[in-house]
């Protein structure tokens, strides 16, 4: 556990670095101090790091070497950066070349004591004996932090999705319209709230609306209040959700899914921050920045003529997209653990506390269709119907159904020939790896030129 619990600080500033390290210390950690990026490595060869925090202007500032170096080393080494206030840029550039986070520096060490802990909560496989809610024994930390800890779930063990953290902490500065884009099930809503709260407007109200939930007909009453009398049943006035989120973030989820007919006053909202109630001839001003995500492509609706163009102009000023989970399956296993600590403080009598080394290979292979969402429920399931502390592969034969709609012969049906059989498989296990023939050709226990050759053999 020692090891477990070492923090390398690297800091010129020796007096800042025993401040922390008397900290730490309190909190059951072992530090080690360098105050070069030497030492640092010289420390790192002998010993095992659980966490390290680097001073920005060691690192290299912007080929950031030292981070290069401390990784080749220990390539999961998660590395916390601290940035003075005027080198923050510095800290979005090191979280895209393999940080962990960044923070500004501060005297106070509340939060980077809060990162710390969320980089190092103990050993991996926590046993039965562990609470569920050891995770959540150090507060969350406050202030001024990147985004990701702010929503606790958007986990950035890959490299596509720690670019996308360092675009959400820039994108956070502004207050300009932002579009995100991606898949169902990814992750938008997480995105939109980190955004949020990542920027001046955190203090403020976070309103999320799912435009293609709400009935055409009340979407308008919803978002831009109505007045008494407006329509039948509108017995007293009602502030729309505009207004309850002035001063903060109004996130439209769905966004392609809204009435064609809406999207001229949405567009006044965008341009010139103004409201109008249904029923009322008055106009109101509202101070509130739009999030607005799709699955759809806003392009091919602009082109039938079920999007406004000039909306889709405003909304795209900064777009962000979050890749589909099959496109950063480094994050699926400290997913996997992130909702299964979850799943366990909500079901806190099942047995269910460990996953196998063989489930969670099945797990980051598998083709997650739903994404994250999808990936959730199936923890969730496993937790609540299982009957043994670890999960095995057995726990996991409800993942190989049959997705809808694909066919098997029946017993009853004429026998398909050998090769029918063996194209089909191969359809099912390239459908079941997202088309990552490298990642089949290990499954069929082929060489990939093999794989190729049935593949090119089939058309």
């Amino acid at each position: 556990m020692t090891q477990l619990r070492r923090v390398l600080i690297v800091d010129e500033d020796v007096a800042s670095a025993n401040v922390l390290r008397n900290s730490l210390a309190q909190g059951g950690y072992k530090c080690e101090i360098a105050s070069s990026g030497d030492s640092a490595l010289k420390i790192v060869q002998k010993q095992t790091i659980a966490v390290a925090v680097c001073d920005v202007r060691l690192l290299g500032m912007y080929e950031f070497e030292l981070l290069s170096q401390l990784k080749k080393l220990q390539p999961t080494l998660p590395v916390i950066v601290e940035t003075p206030t005027n080198q923050i840029p510095q800290g979005v550039e090191a979280v895209k070349h393999g940080a962990l986070h960044y923070i500004e520096k501060s005297v106070d060490c509340h939060n980077l004591l809060g990162l710390i802990a969320h980089a190092t909560p103990g050993v991996r496989r926590q046993r039965k004996s562990t609470p569920p809610s050891v995770h959540q024994s150090t507060p969350p930390p406050q202030g001024r932090l990147t985004p990701p800890l702010a929503t606790g779930e958007l986990v950035h063990a890959s490299v596509v999705m720690r670019e996308l953290v360092a675009s959400i902490a820039l994108v956070a500065r502004s207050s300009a319209p932002a579009l995100i884009l991606g898949e169902s099930g990814t992750g938008k809503e997480l995105v939109a709230r980190a955004i949020h709260a990542g920027g001046h407007r955190a203090s403020q109200p976070f309103i999320v609306v799912n435009t293609s939930a709400i009935p055409e007909q009340l979407l308008e009453s919803e978002l831009f209040g109505h007045e008494r009398g407006a329509f039948t049943g509108a017995t007293r006035a009602r502030r729309g959700l505009l207004h309850e989120a002035n001063g903060g973030t109004l996130f439209l989820d769905e966004i392609g899914d809204m009435p064609l007919m809406l999207q001229p006053k949405l567009l006044r909202v965008l341009q010139f921050g103004e409201t109008r109630a249904v029923g009322s001839d008055r106009i109101g001003k509202v101070d509130v920045r739009i999030i607005a995500a799709t699955h759809r492509d806003l392009g091919k609706l602009v082109n039938e003529g079920r999007f406004r163009e000039d909306l889709r102009y405003r909304l795209n000023v900064i777009p962000l997209v979050v890749p589909p989970l099959r496109n950063r399956r480094e994050g699926i296993g400290p997913l996997v653990e992130l909702f299964l600590q979850q799943a366990r403080g909500r079901n806190p009598d099942s047995p269910v506390s460990a996953i196998s080394d063989e489930a969670m290979m099945f797990l980051t292979h598998a083709a997650w269709p739903g994404n994250v969402r999808e990936l959730e429920n199936a923890i969730e399931r496993i937790v609540v119907l299982g009957d043994q502390e670890d999960v095995t592969l057995r726990d996991l034969a409800f993942l190989d159904e049959k997705p809808p709609g694909e066919t098997w012969p029946d017993i009853e049906e004429v026998p398909w020939t050998l090769k029918q059989l063996s194209d089909h498989y191969l359809n099912w296990v390239l459908k079941r790896t997202a088309g990552n023939k490298v990642r089949a050709a290990k499954i069929l226990g082929v060489d990939l030129s093999t794989l190729y050759r049935w593949s090119y053999a089939k058309k």
